[in-house]
Order: C-alpha cells, then structure tokens, then sequence
C-alpha cells in the first residue's frame, strides 16, 4: 500500500546584505529603513551603530560655534578662544563668526579680534566727534604744513621764485608755486584737520566720512593720507581756513548686511530691506586685506566694492566657493567673479536657492556645496544644483543647520511640527541617516573632530571624545511593508537576520501587521563579547506582508536580512 506523495510548498528566498540608509518614499530601495534613529553609514554596506558622543563643553545662552586653532564659542555676551573668555563684549542674540587670517570678525555687532592676540579687539566702525576749537592748515599728503602762502584773488606782484599764492578768483580753488614757467598749480593738496583726539582710532587709507565743517569742500568721503592723535590729513582744498568751535564728526562706518563671508582676501557681504529710510539691494566687498574699510573708492584695483542688484527678494544665504562668493535667493544666486582688477562681475542665476531660515546650511563636503533649499537639499559643484534628498520623501523642513566632516554632511532641521532631527548624507556614498533628534545652532570641525552647539547649550563631539562619553546608543530601524514586490501569492515564513553586537549590547525584534499601528515582539539578542556572528530569527504569522522593527542598546552591526516566502493562493 503506497500513500500519496504530497509535495513541500515551493519557498523562496530573498537576501539583502547592502543596506541604503534612510528612505521614506513610498517604494524605497531594496535594504532601506523608512524610519530609524542612530545608525549610520560608517559600515556600509552593512548596518551600523553610530558611535557615541562626548561633550566637549556647555554654555548658557548658545550663540555661535566655529574653529580656527581651537574652538570658538559664543556664550551669551562673551567670546571664548579656546575656553579663554576675550574682552569683547557682545550684543545678545545669534552671531556670524568670520574668519580672515589671524582676525575673527563677528557679525551683526561689528567686532573684531585677533586670535593669536586676545588684547588686539575692537569695533571695525570708529567715530569722533571734535569738542573744542578745530583748526585747518594747508599740507602736504605726509601732514607737513605749507607755509608763507598769499591768500588772493590775484597773483602777487614781483614774486620770488618758489613763492606761493591760494588762488581763490577761480571757480575751484587752487595752490600755485612761482617758477621759471610762471604760476603752476601744485599737485596732491591736503588739508589737516587739528583737535584733541581726532585722530584716535583712525590710520593713513581709512575711508571716512567727515561732516560739520564751515566750508563744504572739507565735508564729504575722504580716504585719510595720514592719521594721528590729534590731527587727519585729507585731499581737498577749501576756499577758506578758519577754525572754528562748532563740533566736526569724523566716521569710519561699515555697511549693514545680512550675511557675511571671507573670499579673496576680501570681506564680501550683501544687504535686502530699508536702511536709513532707503531701499537697498545690495552686494558690498571691503577694500582688500582690510577688513574695515568699506567706503575707500580711490579708482585702484584694492578699493572697496559695491553694486546694486536687480533680482527680488531677500538673501537667504552665502558662502565662499571656488574661489566666488555666492549670494543666495530662494529663487536665484548671485555669483561674484571677483576681477585682479578690480573690475568684479556679478552674474544672476536662476536656479533653486537656499530656503529663508537656511543660510547655516551652507556647507563644502569634499569639494561640493550642499545647501537646504525650497524642495530639498542640494549638491552645487559650480555648474547648476542639484537635488540630491529624494530619499527624505515628501517631508518639508526649514531652519537648517549644517557641518560637514570626514565626507559626511550633517544637517540639522526642524520639521512641519518643529520637531528637531538630525540627518546626516553620506555624499561618498550617496546615502541618508537619521541620528536622533538634536537641534545644532551651530556646527565647527576642529583637529578632525565635528562639534555641534545644541540649543541646550552642549558642544557634542559627534564621534567621541571630550571628558564625558554618552551612554550606550539607543537605536532602531523600522522598514516599509515587506511582501509587496511581487505580484505573486506570496506569504513570509522567516525572516533570518544575521548580526554583530557588541559585548553586553542587545537586538531585539518586533513585527507589525497593520502597517506599524501594533508591535509583536519576536526575541532578541545579547552580545557576548565574543568575535562571531548572531542569527536572529523571526518568525511572523501567516500573512501578505508586514514591517519589521530592530532596534537595541549599545553598537551592533547587521549583515544581511534574509526573507523565506512560501507561495500561496492568489487571492486577496
């Protein structure tokens, strides 16, 4: 008697051992988490654990990061240069932190300081205002005064060789010197203006602006020829010279922009909105190698620089890159092609631009710019950005803050709900992380190590180090629905995770049917220290398709996911 010969379900298998990060669309790539907190792409193409943070320090009111030889911080009202308090005393609120060779300048205050001196600090605007008798003599450019001139209309009678006559019957003044060829015009006339202290904080080149004086001629933008305690030379040549006691302001002043950079030895910076009761549009350069100079236009090639724009709205952002600097729109960037010359250029283009409340977004990642923008994050490597966040699907976020370290470019967002996290982009790997949800006002690499400034006030060491080390990770990863790829009448009868924790850390995982509203558990396991690898299996009841959560404390490292399906009927 023979029994009938049954025959075993035909199984399948499918196994995944790349795992690409984060992806929240609607159909991911094979291997991808819709979801997941603190893993990384460090192990790729493995599943991994980031590493746990230190702290490097706290603050009290966090108001910017950045590096030069240490780290510099801004706490509140105090700057700090390698944990050293400066003098300085800030403004409250959010600083931009410049650098430009040894100098640190800080923006919107308007300060300055030298970091390899912390005694050398300062307001880049200087102003003076004369109390007491002003007094003005004839010069020449080093200050030396002319002497023994006649003040007239006419020119002297019988005049001797080498004397001097102030015309004053023209319609421009002029100083003439009696030779073999007659009266000639003396080239290169200045004027010094003398009173106690007009000259403190001033140096020869500064480009001023000098106002209430009698006579109009000495009123109006001047580069200073020579600068002293009591005394400013400049070029001009009034009618008149008499002193007087009514008060003489003498201002070097410094433009108000949004955003601020350093490119070519130059300070570049730009300006959208109503000052002083005038719209401005602007792109502002500071003469070269001076930082506050921003108003000398004495037609050289090292002059300060500004131009108006055409395109609408305010700047959003800016960077240095190539060499350029770039001024954000949301819409466009405006694109500086600084010229040896001086005879910069400005081109506008069209394209997607940074997203108003993203200008700390702006970061150089191995050569390219990426930037949060209107639809996503984008990678400009000097032809037309490009977007390169599809995996973050649909989501939308603003407030973005960003660092770049080791080929990894960190952004900080907040989200519709203004709910922080932190999402890093491998750009080697083209890959999207989701570390936690950290909120970073302010990003600084230094010695190789990346830093964050929390809006609690920690400066994290995001790959360890500092006095104090974070506890073990917690971490999980949550896929999309599984048993979808086919069309077959497919049902999953295991799923084979193969796996690596670390010693004392655990895995545990968990099933959802109804697309992530319930969780089963379905075991885990411990590390033992041990060099070998785990296989967790996960058995899930008869169905269609399902979610699979993992997740632990302490690092781990995943291999491969193997999934066994069975077919079955192909009904609903």
């Amino acid at each position: 008697m023979y029994f009938p010969k049954l025959n075993a379900p035909r199984q399948s298998r499918v196994t995944v051992n790349r795992f690409p990060g984060l992806d929240r669309r609607p159909r991911g790539q094979e291997g991808s988490f819709r979801e997941m907190e603190n893993l990384c792409a460090q192990g790729y193409p493995t599943l991994m654990v980031r590493r746990p943070r230190g702290i490097a320090g706290s603050v009290t009111a966090p108001g910017g990061l950045t590096a030069k030889d240490g780290l510099i911080w801004v706490d509140g009202h105090t700057l700090y240069i390698n944990g050293s308090a400066a003098g300085l005393v800030l403004s409250e609120g959010k600083k931009q932190l410049v650098s430009m060779g040894a100098w640190l300048l800080i923006w919107p205050d308007k300060l300055y300081i030298n970091t390899k001196d912390l005694t050398d600090f300062g307001s880049l605007e200087n102003k003076r205002v004369t109390e007491g008798e002003v007094s003005f003599t004839l010069c020449r450019p080093d200050g030396t005064a002319y002497s023994g001139y006649l003040a007239a209309d006419t020119a002297p009678e019988e005049p001797e060789s080498g004397s001097l006559w102030l015309d004053t019957g023209g319609e421009e003044t002029a100083l003439r010197q009696y030779g073999q060829d007659g009266w000639m015009e003396v080239d290169d006339v200045c004027v010094g203006l003398h009173a106690a202290g007009i000259g403190v904080g001033f140096r020869a080149g500064d480009g001023v602006s000098v106002s209430g004086c009698r006579e109009e001629a000495l009123n109006g933008s001047f580069q200073l020829r020579a600068a002293e305690e009591d005394c400013l030379v400049v070029t001009a040549l009034p009618g008149g010279l008499s002193s007087q006691t009514e008060p003489v302001t003498v201002e070097r002043s410094v433009p108000d922009m949004d955003y601020v950079v350093e490119s070519g030895n130059r300070l570049w910076g730009c300006k959208y909105g109503v000052v002083d009761g005038k719209a401005v549009n602007e792109i502002y350069a500071s003469k070269l190698g001076d930082f506050k100079n921003w108003n000398c236009y004495a037609g050289r090639s090292t002059d300060s620089y500004a131009a108006t724009r055409g395109s609408d709205g305010p700047f959003t952002g800016a960077a240095d890159y190539l060499g350029s600097p770039l001024f954000f729109k949301e819409d466009c960037v405006e694109r500086v092609y600084p010229s040896a010359a001086g005879a910069h250029q400005i081109v506008t283009v069209r394209c997607p631009g940074v997203r108003k409340g993203s200008g700390r977004s702006l970061q150089t990642v191995e050569g390219v710019l990426y930037y949060h923008g209107c639809g996503g994050v984008y990678a400009f490597d000097g032809s037309m950005p490009q977007r390169v966040s599809q995996a973050l699907g649909e989501d939308e976020y603003h407030g973005a803050v960003a660092g770049g370290a080791d080929g990894k470019y960190y952004l900080s967002v907040l989200d519709a709900e203004n709910q922080p996290q932190l999402l890093v982009y491998d750009v080697r790997q083209g890959l999207w992380h989701r570390e936690d949800d950290l909120r970073a006002v302010g990003f600084a690499v230094s010695g190789g190590v990346l830093y964050a400034m929390t809006g609690a006030g920690d400066i994290l060491a995001l790959k360890g180090g500092g006095t104090v080390q974070e506890e073990p990770v917690v971490w999980w990863a949550e896929t999309g629905d599984l048993g979808l790829d086919s069309g077959e009448g497919k049902y999953l009868v295991r799923l084979s995770l193969r796996l690596r924790p670390e010693e004392g850390s655990t895995v545990r995982a968990a099933v959802s049917y109804d697309e992530g509203q319930t969780w089963q558990e379905q075991g885990g396991v411990t590390g033992s220290g041990r060099l070998r690898d785990c296989v967790l299996h996960v058995r899930p009841r008869r169905c269609r398709r399902l979610r699979l959560r993992l997740y632990g404390v302490g690092g781990c490292r995943v291999y491969s996911l193997t999934a066994v399906y069975e077919k079955g009927s192909d009904g609903p």
